[in-house]
């Protein structure tokens, strides 16, 4: 009940109670008796009766008002009392603002504006926010607040200035209340700078931990527990071939179909895996070996939601590794060469002079006519043994300047009589440009002599042996395609190695020694082949240098 309808009621409730007596309690006397003198007895006492009855009502009405009346003060000086203890032990700043000034603010406050009393910000000359476009902005604020109370509470981010002169970032919520029949605006502030030097700290740590792994020449990779992509980095780009937009959001595509050796359910069960060398797939279809290390991703609760995958690129380091192995397979290979060559030579030559005198003797040619065959067996046994001198002194010698073409055609010539026994014809496609090479001419004949070679008996019901030359930037690339059986994909990359061969008869020396001789005059010799389709020998060789080439000189 509101206090101002409290006379109103007391008013209304008298005079109703009155005129009820007096209409009903004259109707009743009319009733009892006709005496004036009596009537005007009971009369009297009709109206003693009335002020008692109506003091006795209005004393308790009284009494039930003021005990409302001190019960609602009990409560609100409570709630004012409570409501004044929130504020004060907040640690939020609370100010009161009216009429243009602060009329009241809690001790947070005062300490935020390193002032000891309310009047002390009455004494301040200059506004406490430090930039001038945000003291505009909350003036602003406050006035529109003023002028509209019904407006919604506006928060605002600024930076204010203590009387110490400490700059402190605050966060302030302007809120419209009608104070004392006016209206007022409850300003609620709080202190912010540390939270925003941790937001700073944090972004801090973020771009660097980005720039880290942006800049990382390992890739890491961030997976869900469904294998889905999160983060590509650049080195991940590189080495795998995807670019991020291709790939996040989307299943990791980069472990073959054959090589399940680490599951996502495997990482979260034992935790990080580190250092373990695995094979990987490029987009390109490529594989490239890699030593991996994961560890677990968590959430806030400290549940496992995905994984971090780093790759080492150790491609190169296995292929280093394999070249190393092979040179110290061939520097074996070398010495026993050297070995064999000097212990079997000399009593090889005194076997082979002995037969051939034999076979000057008609009578001893008549009844062994298997000597030839000896003499022939033994002069391949000694291009065997001349292979092995090229692998133990693999140095090239007497170096000259020689026309491709010419040492082609010339090697050709050579073999275009074996070539017609397997019903083999050349193709040659020589380009027009005179294109010389550097190096030593009979290891170069050897060289091309053996590939061809190679060709011929690759097709034993005959066929074409397409060679062709160009030049390509600076150097000069030979091919020598044939149409024979083909070599499996598993054995080109052991072609080259001591006695390996795909022939029934070969000792695989031949081709080892090819790849020496190339290898001492900086080219390369690469084989591309199709079983049942055939195989393309491809070697490159540097051109000679201009003069004041490789001198230092610009």
């Amino acid at each position: 009940m509101k206090i101002k309808y409290v006379p109103w009621i007391i008013t209304g409730c008298y005079f109703l109670f009155g005129s009820l007596w007096i209409l009903l309690s004259d109707t009743i006397l009319y009733q009892i008796t006709d005496n004036f003198m009596i009537s005007k007895q009971i009369g009297l006492y009709k109206g003693w009766f009335f002020v008692l009855i109506t003091c006795l009502l209005l004393y308790f009405l009284l009494k039930r008002l003021l005990f409302l009346n001190q019960s609602t003060q009990d409560r609100l000086y409570e709630s004012e009392e409570r409501y004044r203890r929130l504020v004060e032990s907040s640690p939020y700043s609370i100010v009161l603002y009216q009429d243009g000034k602060i009329v009241y603010s809690n001790q947070a406050g005062l300490d935020m504006m390193g002032v000891r009393s309310r009047e002390s910000l009455d004494e301040q000359t200059r506004s406490p926010v430090a930039n001038q476009t945000d003291a505009l902005h909350i003036r602003s604020i406050l006035k529109q607040l003023q002028n509209e109370p019904e407006v919604d509470a506006k928060t605002k981010e600024y930076q204010i200035i203590n009387e110490e002169g400490n700059i402190i970032d605050v966060e302030s919520t302007f809120t419209p209340i009608f104070f004392k029949d006016k209206n007022a605006i409850i300003i609620q502030t709080k202190d912010i700078t540390d939270q925003k030097t941790a937001l700073k700290e944090l972004w801090e740590a973020k771009q660097m931990i980005q720039a880290i792994i942006s800049a990382s020449p390992i890739a890491i990779v961030t997976l869900d527990l469904n294998s889905t992509v999160r983060s590509w980095n650049p080195a991940a780009e590189k080495i795998f071939g995807w670019n991020r937009h291709e790939i996040i959001g989307k299943p990791v595509p980069i472990v073959p179909e054959e090589e399940k050796d680490i599951s996502i359910a495997e990482i979260v069960k034992h935790g990080h895996i580190v250092n373990k060398e695995v094979k990987r797939k490029r987009k390109d279809g490529s594989y490239v070996y890699a030593v991996l290390s994961t560890a677990p991703i968590q959430d806030e609760m400290g549940e496992i939601n995905g994984i971090m995958a780093a790759f080492m690129d150790v491609t190169d380091t296995k292929k280093t590794e394999e070249a190393l192995m092979k040179t110290e397979k061939l520097s074996a290979v070398g010495q026993l060469a050297a070995s064999v060559a000097h212990e079997i030579r000399n009593p090889l030559t005194s076997v082979k002079g002995f037969i051939q005198l034999l076979q000057r003797d008609e009578e001893i040619a008549r009844n062994a006519p298997y000597l030839s065959i000896i003499l022939s067996e033994m002069d391949r046994m000694d291009d065997i043994i001349k292979d092995l001198l090229v692998l133990a002194k693999p140095q090239a010698e007497r170096f000259t300047t020689l026309l491709v073409n010419d040492l082609l055609s010339y090697v050709v010539q050579l073999l275009n009589s074996q070539a017609s026994l397997y019903n083999i014809s050349f193709i040659m496609e020589l380009t027009e440009e005179v294109l010389s090479i550097y190096g030593e001419e009979n290891q170069l004949k050897q060289v091309f002599i053996n590939l061809i070679k190679n060709a011929i008996e690759a097709m034993p019901v005959g066929g074409t042996v397409t060679i062709e030359t160009y030049r390509d930037g600076d150097h000069v690339t030979v091919t020598i395609e044939d149409e024979g059986v083909g070599i499996p994909a598993h054995k080109i990359k052991t072609l080259g190695e001591p006695f390996y061969t795909t022939k029934e008869d070969g000792t695989g020396l031949g081709l080892l020694s090819s790849f020496r001789i190339i290898e001492n005059h900086e080219g390369s010799l690469n084989f591309e082949s199709k079983e049942g389709v055939g195989t393309k020998v491809t070697v490159s060789l540097p051109l000679p240098k201009q003069k004041g080439e490789g001198t230092g000189q610009l």
